[in-house]
């Protein structure tokens, strides 16, 4: 129960600080790098979310940039949304594959 209620505060903490990050640089390469960093940290905490991570850390981007800077929805939110949560899922499924390869992994 108390590693359930610690990954949720992570990916709080994760999704406040991205979005946070969105709002105050225009470096898209780190903050991609902090949003797989995240997704695959809380992969291969809890592997059976991991598309739920990806969605829960991941709004946080598009979310800043709709009710901070209040730009019109379009093609191009739409698709960074969508790269954003292509990019969660991946993070989070390989945390997944190396939780997996760690623990299938045999014992020498």
């Amino acid at each position: 129960m108390w590693s359930n209620i610690a990954a949720y505060l992570f990916c709080l903490a994760a999704g406040a600080f991205l979005g946070r990050f969105e709002l105050h640089t225009d470096d898209t390469g780190v903050e991609v790098g902090f949003l797989l960093i995240a997704t695959f940290v809380l992969g291969c905490w809890h592997p059976r979310h991991a598309w739920q991570w990806a969605v829960l850390v991941g709004l946080w981007i598009p979310a800043a940039e709709l009710v901070f800077r209040k730009p019109a929805v379009n093609a191009s939110s739409l698709a960074v949304a969508a790269f954003v949560l292509a990019a969660g899922v991946t993070g989070s499924y390989l945390g997944v594959l190396v939780r997996k390869g760690i623990v299938a992994s045999p014992a020498p």
